[in-house]
């Protein structure tokens, strides 16, 4: 875990400060009782009435830190699951994280958004765009790199009907991972409050509708059964009020089981656009009127900006990622229209926060880490690796596998340079906002 040798030297450093106040408050008290030598008065033989000093109350201390972490779109074409195929008919993905790994691990909590269904081969067989149906054995991949969440309400969530929808989760439960966006029966919640190292975290995934004349939910053009259509979280992007109620009225579930952090995950937006849309945006700043925390965006397919809002009312702020990007996609800059490599980037947006004694919780920083998603041969097959990119790039280029290709650390110095020409300026804002803060410690 992340921060782990820090938060059990502050409870040691805790625990030490408490022994040593205990000890010298009994010092003071016993010093109080005994009668001054130099006096000449004769000790009394009845104890007089003392007053006490009214002491401080001590500084509320930082006793939990935790780092959440969130990835884009998990998108399983074609030839990454054919590439992922082992001898034995099986399909083996670790090596999509084998660089990215570390990273994700250094987080407390880790949410990806999972762009595909699970629907099996029973009657059916896998595939990629446009209805995505892969192999269960991503989520063993994905839990195997440290992911601890998937988002399941996207436009491809119902690529595989009702079954589908259901069978997903499933595979995701049986993988002992947590997940929102879609469940399984109206008895469940439309949200995910967790407690991650002391602090409660509220997390609930939308996503859009597609337009019908039906007057039925569609999703990526498919009408969706009447069953099914209240199981997956979705909005209509041209009439919006009725999921600003039910997001509102979910916010206030959530803070009623203890949430002390609102993050809302969304799908969204224009694919192959880098900045976001009219309808984004205003879609944003209702939902921080709502007062959610954070907001953190997918769809389009390659990295948008972040940004700092805030309420109507000057009371709020909040913390958005307009779209992560991919995280997994075979989607090069060959294959698609927008020819500048934007497809093959992403963002883990990592969120830190403090609680304090008081019980204070307090938004620490944010980081956005560039990703790309590197695709080579090795031993005669294909490889797509995703390659966190920070630090010093040429140093780190073993490591990274990035000599792997002739052009491998050149391209990931490219795609570095484009995502922190998104996000750079948006992230800066957030923390010189979030370094104001005045913490408990401080007041």
């Amino acid at each position: 875990m992340k921060n782990k040798r820090k938060k059990i030297a502050s409870a040691v450093m805790t625990c030490l400060v408490v022994v040593l106040a205990a000890a010298i408050v009994g010092f003071t008290v016993q010093n109080d009782m005994i009668p001054s030598l130099t006096t000449t008065s004769p000790v009394p033989s009845t104890t007089l009435p003392t007053t006490t000093e009214p002491t401080e109350p001590p500084v509320p201390t930082v006793e939990k830190t935790v780092t959440i972490g969130s990835a884009g779109d998990v998108l399983i074409h074609i030839p990454v699951y054919q590439n992922a195929k082992q001898s034995d008919g099986t399909y083996d993905f670790s090596h999509l994280f084998t660089y990215s790994e570390s990273e994700i691990n250094d987080c407390d909590y880790f949410v990806a958004n999972l762009e595909t269904t699970l629907a099996g081969t029973n009657g059916r067989s896998y595939s990629g765009f446009p209805r995505f149906n892969s192999p269960d054995s991503i989520v063993d991949a994905l839990k195997g790199a440290g992911v601890d969440c998937l988002l399941t309400a996207n436009n491809h969530s119902y690529d595989t009907n009702g079954p589908g929808v259901k069978r997903t989760l499933e595979v995701i439960d049986k993988a002992k991972l947590d997940h929102t966006g879609s469940r399984q029966s109206e008895n469940e919640k439309q949200y995910l409050v967790k407690n991650i190292e002391g602090i409660k975290f509220g997390f609930a995934c939308y996503t859009y509708e597609t337009p019908t004349t039906e007057g039925r939910k569609a999703l990526n053009g498919l009408l969706v059964d009447t069953a099914t259509a209240p199981l997956i979280n979705s909005f209509n992007p041209a009439k919006p009020q009725s999921f600003y109620d039910e997001l509102e009225s979910n916010i206030k579930k959530m803070k009623k089981e203890g949430a002390e952090v609102t993050v809302i995950y969304i799908h969204w937006g224009e694919e192959y656009q880098l900045t976001q849309n009219a309808k984004q945006k205003e879609i944003a700043q209702e939902l921080c009127d709502l007062g959610v925390d954070v907001i953190i965006g997918g769809h389009p397919h390659v990295v948008q900006p972040v940004d700092l809002l805030t309420s109507t009312d000057g009371k709020h702020k909040t913390v958005c990622v307009y779209s992560l990007g991919n995280f997994v996609s075979n989607q090069r800059r060959n294959l698609m229209g927008l020819k500048t490599g934007h497809t093959e980037d992403g963002l883990i947006f990592e969120m830190t926060f403090s609680k304090y004694s008081d019980g204070t919780v307090i938004f620490d920083s944010v980081d956005a880490i560039p990703t790309w998603v590197h695709l080579y041969n090795e031993n005669g097959k294909k490889v797509h690796s995703i390659v966190p990119l920070e630090g010093n790039l040429d140093e780190k280029a073993a490591e990274l596998g990035l000599n792997k290709t002739g052009d491998g650390l050149a391209q990931a110095k490219a795609s570095m340079k484009r995502t922190n020409a998104l996000v750079s300026e948006g992230e800066k804002k957030c923390n010189d906002y979030l370094k104001t803060i005045v913490r408990p410690d401080e007041e």
